[in-house]
């Protein structure tokens, strides 16, 4: 059976002790955390053991009883189930009470009979707040585990499906593979994915946004926005679980697209254990990766030449230093998979996974190369815009933000591919094609609600919503609060 927290408040001493010493929490499934002499006492008491049940007196020093439910209701995350315990029948008081959504109103003195029969019935709709609860958790593991799995299976919508329910695409990643050692795999004890769910809550409480996932049988993965794997190491051990786990990571990355190489990086230290023995060799994933990142920049900026140098030095790495084979294919595949979202694949460029390494080489750089060149050549034939289309693109946004704009429609424009395009929109401004339009609207909301008399409604249109509550929406979404706040308060501040 679930034990629920409890808190009480009140300002008359008797009251308190009669909560502690007359009342059989236990006997139905309650736990007394915490009593308060004040509402803002309660309120302190409250955000820091939340609580799952709250009785308190009306009149109290502070914030009241009213006062304090209240200001639990605007808390978002809390699912504090509420009773009122007075000394006062007011109509008045029972009223506000109920706009305020309080569960039950109870008239003093307290009756223990009374009580525990409001908590029998207070259990039902607790039960189901849990069931809610456990529910809703299942429902977010199971998006973030098909989410993970697209990503590592390089699915083309995995990055933004991830950029919606993990956040943004612009934060360093590790990964850690984890799975029980040999003497564990025949008892009955925690899974890897218990124990590395375990240390994601760990993270999470410290500000690091962290996710466990199934890698295969009897194998979890922890996929984490920090920069070294270190920091999962050290959680790790401090939940106690390192003897009881073979551990196998990946150095930090940046960007979703690259989560298979993560992974690629921990099986083949799971391959090699010993590959990871000091900082020479670790820092040779961090090389290779940069020469590839350094592959893609050249391409994309039309110079074949320097795209065939960094292809070299990347296969100079292989060859110096002892790296698993299929790591080298993972990160070839990184580079041509990134080629295909800037142009469409060349169909008569074979694989290179079938190759020798020395093969493998020479049709890397002749697919580089022929790409290379086909963006050289589109830049060339762009010569009539001033700019390069890339800044074409950002200078018609910042002018026509208030015009329906469509990224597709502009890459048509500009001769580029829509993926492509919005890839490295988001590269140069920080900010998605859509989340850089409603930021440019916003400012010039700013303005308006500033400087002018215009309704809200009025300026929603102007700048091109059809309806106020999207605007007022996305408006906040950009600056932290509603555009009648907004308003009000730069009123305040030039008064």
């Amino acid at each position: 059976m679930v034990v629920y927290k409890v808190i009480v408040a009140d300002d008359e001493p008797l009251m308190l002790e009669g909560w502690k010493t007359i009342i059989d929490w236990k006997k139905f499934g309650y736990e007394l955390c915490g009593a308060a002499s004040d509402g803002d006492e309660a309120l302190e008491l409250v955000e820091r053991i939340e609580p799952d049940l709250l009785l308190t007196d009306i009149r109290m020093p502070g914030l009241s009883g009213l006062d304090l439910i209240r200001v639990l209701q605007e808390r978002r995350g809390l699912h504090t189930k509420s009773v009122i315990v007075s000394g006062y029948a007011e109509f008045d008081y029972a009223r506000q009470a109920l706009r305020f959504g309080v569960d039950r109103y109870v008239l003093k003195p307290i009756v223990s009979e009374e009580i525990h029969e409001l908590l029998q019935e207070l259990r039902a709709p607790l039960d189901s707040v849990v069931e809610t609860r456990r529910s809703s958790a299942e429902l977010r593991s199971a998006a973030v585990q098909s989410c993970i799995s697209g990503l590592l299976r390089g699915e083309p919508t995995a990055v933004k499906e991830a950029e919606m329910l993990l956040g943004p695409d612009n934060r360093p990643l590790c990964m850690l593979l984890a799975e029980p050692g040999l003497e564990k795999r025949q008892e009955n004890g925690r899974s890897a994915r218990a124990v590395l769910e375990g240390v994601a809550e760990h993270l999470q409480a410290k500000g690091v946004n962290a996710w466990a996932f199934e890698d295969a049988q009897g194998r979890a993965g922890l996929l984490a926005a920090c920069s070294t794997p270190s920091l999962l190491r050290a959680s790790l051990r401090s939940e106690g679980h390192m003897s009881d786990l073979y551990r196998y990571s990946g150095v930090g990355v940046q960007g979703y697209e690259a989560v298979p190489l993560l992974h690629a990086q921990a099986t083949a230290e799971r391959e090699k254990p010993y590959f990871f023995r000091n900082a020479e060799k670790e820092s040779t994933y961090t090389d290779m990766l940069t020469a590839a990142q350094q592959i893609l920049t050249h391409i994309e900026s039309g110079q074949p030449s320097a795209a065939e140098q960094s292809i070299s030095e990347l296969f100079k790495l292989f060859a110096q230093r002892e790296v698993p084979s299929g790591w080298i294919n993972s990160l070839i595949r990184h580079v041509l998979d990134r080629l295909s979202l800037i142009r469409p694949p060349i169909p008569e460029i074979s694989s290179v996974f079938a190759q020798s390494r020395i093969s493998a080489e020479k049709e890397l750089k002749l697919r580089c190369r022929i790409e290379a060149e086909r963006i050289a050549e589109s830049l060339a034939a762009s010569a009539e815009i001033s700019e390069h289309p890339l800044r074409a693109a950002i200078a018609h946004v910042n002018e026509h933000y208030g015009d329906k704009l469509q990224l597709r429609e502009l890459a048509e424009r500009l001769g580029m591919n829509p993926v492509y395009l919005g890839q490295a929109f988001k590269r140069e401004t920080g900010y998605c094609f859509n989340d850089y339009i409603h930021r440019l609207r916003a400012e010039e909301a700013q303005r308006l609600l500033r400087r002018t008399d215009m309704k809200i409604s009025e300026i929603a249109e102007r700048l091109g919503y059809h309806d106020t509550e999207y605007f007022s929406t996305k408006f906040k979404a950009a600056t932290d609060e509603l555009p009648s706040a907004y308003r009000i308060r730069e009123q305040v501040t030039v008064s």
